[in-house]
């Protein structure tokens, strides 16, 4: 009696994932290398971003949240959790309560760079959600450290 042996080398799903990619088109693979290499750029851009444009970039997208809003209605604590998402980084507070329904972002901590920054790039937006810097009206007034509030005004 005989036994048969095969021994393969590679398994079975390499093999087809390596035939596949063989199949793809060359320009498909082009396609590719360029959105990633789009992707990289964004995450160095986002990285090395200044201050005041990320604080800009930040605010705007919480302005959104309240800009979706058909009928303006109590901020509920699902809408004051998307806003405070805008915020990765920073130790914030949200105020929506005292004077509904605009909303009150308050950055603790803020350093004499950041806060210069954000007076020069973000001290009023206009728009359909209002952004505006309550008490620092030039970047002189900037402490070592800031507690610095922005309404947003639907």
């Amino acid at each position: 009696m005989s036994t048969a042996t095969s021994i393969q080398l590679l398994p079975r799903g390499s093999v087809r994932r390596r035939e596949m990619a063989r199949r793809l088109p060359r320009a498909l693979w082009i396609v590719l290398a360029i959105m990633v290499s789009w992707g990289a750029e964004y995450g160095v851009y986002r990285a090395f971003e200044p201050p005041g444009h990320a604080l800009r970039r930040e605010l705007l997208g919480a302005a959104e949240e309240l800009r979706t809003q058909w009928v303006p209605q109590p901020t509920t604590q699902a809408m004051r959790q998307a806003i405070r998402r805008h915020f990765r980084e920073s130790d914030i507070d949200i105020d929506s309560t005292r004077y509904w329904p605009n909303v009150a972002v308050i950055l603790h901590d803020v350093p004499r760079e950041g806060c210069a920054a954000a007076v020069r790039d973000a001290r009023r937006i206009d728009g359909s959600v209002v952004i505006a810097l309550e008490r620092y009206r030039l970047p002189a007034e900037c402490a070592e450290r800031n507690d610095m509030t922005w309404w947003l005004m639907p």
